[in-house]
């Protein structure tokens, strides 16, 4: 099963998937994106995001069971938001390569700025894109809201029953009732 954390920056998302991989004792896919901007010693440019997707797309194809920090619909809202522009080969990995679950993490957290944040004031913007985003996939997917790292987690494991031969989760059948919950 792959699950997949998505939201604006700042959100909790890295913290929230580091956690919920540990928790299940499945891979953890870190945030290729910061790293990769992390590395860069000037503005990243399209061809940069357009790595970044490549590099995603490889990570799915090769974890089946994990739990990743961001994915490839955040990449294409990115690629349009600054490029105006989101290649076809995006949309078809992420088809190919779907993900199961999406959490979508809402922006209740304070902003912490850091060298590879650029975006403060349009989070609930981003969280409103990013969320019609997931729904028009039809994948089931839950809103995780909250400041309490423990009561985050706690949405999050109440979605799912229980490790299942050491390699994946059961979700729980839940219907979505509009807005995620």
């Amino acid at each position: 099963m792959r699950i997949a954390f998505i939201g604006p920056e700042s959100c909790g998302k890295s913290t929230l998937s580091q956690m919920v991989a540990a928790h299940f004792q499945i891979p953890y896919i870190a945030e290729y994106a910061r790293t990769y901007v992390e590395r860069l010693t000037r503005p990243y440019v399209y061809r940069d995001v357009s790595a970044i997707a490549h590099r995603q797309i490889e990570e799915l194809r090769d974890n089946p069971h994990a739990v990743f920090d961001t994915e490839l619909i955040l990449t294409q809202v990115w690629m349009h938001r600054c490029y105006g522009r989101e290649p076809w080969w995006v949309e078809k990995a992420r088809k190919q390569y779907p993900i199961d679950y999406y959490f979508v993490c809402a922006p209740d957290l304070p902003w912490q700025a850091d060298p590879t944040r650029e975006n403060p004031d349009c989070r609930e913007e981003l969280f409103r894109i990013y969320l019609s985003r997931v729904q028009k996939t039809g994948i089931p997917y839950r809103i995780i809201r909250g400041t309490d790292a423990a009561d985050r987690l706690e949405q999050v494991l109440t979605v799912f029953e229980n490790k299942v031969n050491g390699i994946g989760l059961l979700p729980l059948t839940i219907e979505n009732n509009g807005n995620g919950q």
